[in-house]
Parts: structure tokens; C-alpha cells; sequence
């Protein structure tokens, strides 16, 4: 059997398509973890309270008019809503050191911003366009000022309740 060099595939001529509009994005903004030991009869376990804060947000094109031929729009409708949610995971060490976790828990949170704008024509309506970056900025300033007061009563409310319930006494680390 003979090998024969073979020429390379001619290389592609057609330009490549544009990427299509990213009209959802899911971003972490603020994680933060809580350690503590349980004891209970003499035996201890290390659990990990691990907290995350993130931002959904969804861009949506507006309709766009039709348009006489040699005419060409201006501005480019574009809606989006950026949403804030509180993700929970209690997660358990065993002695071997393997990490266990519970399904994770996720509530939204009060902090969103609506909004809609004329984006200028040829701009994306997308979740990097200006506006509604603008908007996510403003919803990561409420956020970072409330996100340890938020962990801190989730962890009151939600977490250390449950784990007394069982006759644990509770170290934090």
C-alpha cells in the first residue's frame, strides 16, 4: 500500500455568519461561605453554607417596522429585565473528607430593573448592549450593599433553625 501526500481542503471563502444576539445571561455578582462544625454526643461533622448572589437578564428585540426600500431605521427597540436571585447550598464534609450536598435552594430577591431604549441602528439588542449593562450595574450597587445583610438573615432564618432542630450545637468557623 502506497501513501500519498494528499493536498489541504481548499479553505472556506464564505464569510462567517455574525454570531446571533445573547438575549440571556446568568452572572454571579457576590458568593460568600460559612463555615461551621455540628457536635452532637461527642461526634462532629464540618458543614459549609455556601451563598451566591446572580443576576439573570434577558434582552428582548423589539419589533422592528417595515421599511420603505432605501430607507433605514434610526433607532432599534429593545426591552430587558435584570432579575436577582439568593442560591443556597448546605454542603456536609465526612471524616474521609468527601463534600456532600443538599439540593441547592434559589428565591428571588427584590432587587430588578425594567427597562426599555431606541438602541441606534446597528447596535444589538443584547445583554451587553449599553442600556442594559447600565442596568445591571445599578442592580450590583443595591445588591452590594445589602448582600451581607442578606446572607447573615437567610443564615438566621432559613439554615440555623433547621440544624438546632436535630440537638446539634453550632460553632462557626
Amino acid at each position: 500500500m502506497l501513501l500519498q501526500d494528499v493536498p489541504p481542503p481548499p479553505a472556506a471563502t464564505a464569510p462567517a455568519a455574525p454570531l446571533p444576539p445573547q438575549l440571556q445571561r446568568l452572572a454571579p455578582v457576590a458568593q460568600k461561605p460559612k463555615a461551621l462544625t455540628l457536635a452532637k454526643g461527642g461526634r462532629t461533622e464540618n458543614v459549609v453554607v455556601r451563598y451566591q448572589i446572580f443576576l439573570r437578564t434577558i434582552a428582548k428585540p423589539g419589533a422592528v417596522p417595515a421599511t420603505p426600500e432605501g430607507v433605514t431605521l434610526s433607532a432599534i427597540p429593545c426591552a430587558w429585565v435584570v432579575e436577582s436571585y439568593l442560591q443556597r447550598d448546605l454542603c456536609f464534609y465526612s471524616i474521609s473528607g468527601f463534600l456532600g450536598c443538599e439540593e441547592g435552594a434559589t428565591k428571588p430577591l427584590q432587587a430588578i430593573e425594567n427597562g426599555q431604549a431606541d438602541l441606534p441602528s446597528g447596535t444589538a439588542c443584547e445583554v451587553f448592549a449599553k442600556p442594559v449593562t447600565a442596568a445591571e450595574d445599578r442592580v450590583i450597587a443595591t445588591l452590594d450593599r445589602i448582600k451581607d445583610q442578606m446572607f447573615d438573615e437567610d443564615y438566621q432564618l432559613a439554615i440555623k433553625p433547621r440544624l438546632l432542630k436535630t440537638g446539634v450545637t453550632i460553632t462557626e468557623r
